[in-house]
């Protein structure tokens, strides 16, 4: 093997420490014997000048090389070493006879080192010249062109022979070093490479054999790779899978929040964990927990991502079936004591001040369950059980909780009564009714000759009553109300606030009976006149009394507040409006042009078909629309402002009017109110009452007159009930319109219209009649 062919290509993109040492050897060994060469000759008689020049050359070669080097240009004082000697060693060869001469051992030194140092293709390069020099030797030889050959200085051939020897020792040493030292290298290396071949193998077979689905796919999310447990797991084949985007075949089940979440993850460079449910092939679903982790290069760069995934289907249903067990029923799957503290405890109260919404807990105990359960046996009293819960389950509202507690006991949280305590109270013992009477409908079991018929008793709390207030003391509290319904008979609902029950009783009755009454014609319509300031008739108010069976007439104070609260003043409100209707249908009211005003509730006027139901009155009754008068609150109209407006607009387009009733008692903002298309102003009572002899209510009762006559609203002082009052406000504003004690007290439509007719002359005033 030659010196040449033995070099591996390209040492100094290595930075070989062995070939910087030759080049440093060679760059000494050329300049120490250049120049101590010439300076031997230098002894010669005669001097041959040409030679020491040529030698000093070669040693100048071999210091500037030593100098690149120390510069760190090692290529560079390699090729100077190596091609620098060769042009000075050519010539020296030529002046000292070709190839007679005794210069030609550095021909084969400077092919060796550039073999070593240079590499292949540039040896190649030296050893053409060097032939190429050596045929021209031999031409010159045969035509005696070449000087004869020079020994004359023997100790400059001697120093000569000495570098040549040196040099070609330290080559040979230093290159066999270097052979010895890849050569371990290059065991070491077979060695190691088959360690990790091993290792690969090993990794290989773990993941080729885990149960665990494993699946490698490039950055664009396309699948290069899944192992056996992916086929078995998604039912794929594998020419189904590779090439395929992981979204179709292994993660089809993740969310778009899931999507971004695990986007965002690995474009920081960390792993996703996360759990999704994923489809087979087959339309299966699978729940696995998923790792995505980025695969990366030794220089941190990402090439690939790898997904990892469990199957914990059997484990996410034996969670859920372990979770069922401990919060719901086994035999009515309704939720058990547990869910209903839970809940309990997610509604305590809220916040260090201000109103909290108040929830309530009903405690149900079906009665004579126990004689039942005796009778028919416990296979039927199950049976009887699951049926009492799923009717009470199809009674439930939308965000109650009813629960089994524990034999025939159920329990049933209602949310958001209201912050105030009487109205919790009185929609908590209506539901309870509610549910009391749907229990006494019979009810037909499976196996059972007959129908199953129970009541039950039913205990009551309002919860929280407080921020120390607790879940267990709610169900102490509705367990206490609960004993005192079953020894009062059963059957029977009961408050723990013995004080709060009473009066929500009482308001359950009233409602009850009101709604009775409505039904039961037992409304009665009075009449409360308006007049101007000449004392003429102008219109009336409407009112309405209850003529209870058994406490007489009732003003509105003991009932209007209670239907407020619930449905029934909207029947209410639409009973006083047809009867209205039909009062401005008479001719007298026609004829001497007589106003009805009629106040009207919010949740009337928020009915979806309210328009259409009053245009059906007016027109099926026959009155006048611009004879009525709506009487609406402040309150009313800022509620929703813009769709009250749009339902004025469209009322005061058939013709009827509207009055903004207690003005000033509310908002009384003059941004709404040149917005809103009314047409008259009602003055509060509790202003005219001291107007004339209280100066803040007098300015109060002026400012708004001057409002109204920048308006152009008609205006209605209510409460007017001595002369200075009516004097004060005529005063101020000439076309006052009075109602009060002083011209009228409310009386029945009947004696009102009587008295009417009675009149003989329509435009007589009425005059102040009996206070």
């Amino acid at each position: 093997m030659t010196a040449a062919a033995a070099v591996p290509p390209g040492p100094f993109d290595r930075n070989d420490a062995t070939t910087a040492l030759l080049v440093r050897t060679g760059s000494w060994t050329a300049m120490v014997t250049g120049t101590l060469i010439s300076a031997l000759l230098l002894l010669d008689q005669p001097i041959s000048w040409p030679q020491v020049l040529l030698n000093f050359a070669a040693g100048a070669m071999g210091a500037v090389a030593l100098l690149l080097g120390r510069a760190g240009r090692w290529h560079q004082a390699a090729l100077v070493l190596i091609w620098g000697v060769w042009v000075v060693v050519s010539m020296v060869a030529a002046f000292n006879g070709g190839l007679r001469g005794p210069s030609l051992l550095n021909f084969p030194v400077l092919i060796v080192f550039s073999g070593w140092i240079l590499g292949t293709r540039p040896t190649l390069a030296l050893t053409g010249a060097t032939g190429a020099l050596f045929l021209f030797f031999v031409w010159s030889d045969l035509n005696n062109w070449l000087p004869a050959a020079r020994y004359g200085n023997r100790a400059a051939y001697v120093t000569y022979l000495s570098g040549i020897l040196a040099v070609t020792a330290a080559a040979t040493l230093l290159s066999r070093r270097s052979y010895v030292r890849r050569t371990r290298e290059a065991v070491h290396t077979a060695s190691s490479l088959a360690a990790r071949d091993a290792e690969l193998r090993k990794l290989l077979r773990a993941v080729e054999q885990s149960p665990e689905s494993i699946a490698i796919t490039d950055l664009e999310g396309r699948i290069e790779y899944v192992n056996a447990a992916f086929l078995a797991r998604t039912g794929y084949a594998l020419d189904e899978v590779i090439g395929q985007p992981s979204s179709t075949v292994s993660s089809n089940g993740m969310a778009l929040v899931q999507w971004m979440s695990l986007r965002d993850t690995l474009s920081r460079g960390e792993n996703w964990a996360g759990e999704q449910v994923n489809r087979r092939k087959d339309g299966g679903t699978i729940t696995e927990a998923v790792v995505v982790a980025p695969i990366r290069q030794p220089d941190g760069h990402i090439t690939h991502y790898v997904e990892i995934k469990q199957d914990i289907t059997e484990r996410r249903r034996a969670a859920a079936e372990i979770h069922r067990l401990a919060h719901f029923d086994a035999l009515t799957s309704l939720p058990n004591r547990v869910m209903l503290m839970e809940r309990l405890g997610a509604l305590r109260w809220r916040g260090a001040a201000g109103a909290q919404p108040l929830h309530a807990l009903l405690l149900l105990d079906l009665d004579r369950f126990t004689i039942f359960n005796d009778a028919r046996g416990s296979e039927m009293g199950d049976r009887l059980l699951r049926a009492v819960a799923l009717r009470l389950s199809q009674t439930l509202p939308a965000q109650g909780l009813l629960v089994r507690v524990a034999g025939d006991e159920f329990a049933i949280v209602l949310h958001d009564l209201g912050a105030l305590p009487p109205q919790a109270s009185r929609r908590a013992l209506t539901f309870a009714e509610q549910v009391q009477s749907l229990l006494l409908q019979p009810m037909r079991l499976e196996g059972y000759v007959g129908e199953a018929q129970l009541g039950a008793s039913v205990g009551i709390t309002l919860y929280p009553q407080s921020a120390e207030d607790t879940p267990h003391e709610a169900l102490r509290r509705a367990g206490t109300a609960l004993h005192r319904a079953k020894q009062a008979g059963g059957g029977r609902a009961a408050f723990f606030e013995q004080g709060m029950g009473e009066a929500a009783e009482q308001r359950f009755v009233v409602e009850r009976s009101l709604r009775q009454a409505i039904a039961a014609d037992e409304l009665r319509l009075f009449l409360q006149s308006q007049v101007d300031v000449q004392g003429r008739l102008t219109g009336a108010e409407v009112l309405v009394r209850w003529q209870h069976p058994r406490d007489g007439l009732l003003t509105p104070g003991a009932f209007i507040s209670i239907a407020e609260e619930s449905d029934l003043i909207v029947s209410l409100g639409t009973w006083v409006l047809a009867r209205s209707c039909k009062l401005l249908a008479l001719p007298v009211m026609r004829e001497r042009r007589l106003r009805l005003s009629v106040n009207l509730s919010a949740r009337q006027f928020r009915q979806t078909g309210f328009i259409a139901q009053l245009r059906s009155l007016l027109q099926s009754s026959g009155a006048d629309p611009t004879l009525l008068t709506l009487e609406v609150t402040e309150g009313l109209v800022i509620d929703d402002f813009d769709e009250a407006v749009a339902k004025i607009r469209e009322l005061a387009a058939l013709g009827v009017e509207f009055s903004l009733d207690d003005f000033g008692t509310g908002y009384s903002s003059l941004a709404y109110l040149k917005r809103l298309p009314i047409q008259e102003l009602k003055i509060d009572r509790s202003f005219v009452h001291d107007a004339p002899t209280n100066a803040d209510d007098g300015v109060l009762v002026e400012g708004i007159l001057s409002v109204a006559r920048h308006f152009g609203l008609r205006v209605v002082a209510e409460g007017v009930e001595t002369r200075e009052q009516a004097d004060f406000l005529c005063q101020r504003e000439p076309g006052i319109v009075y109602q009060g004690y002083l011209f009228g007290r409310p009386e029945p439509d009947v004696d009102w219209l009587a008295r009417l007719a009675d009149e003989a002359d329509p435009a007589d005033p009425v005059g102040p009649t009996r206070a």
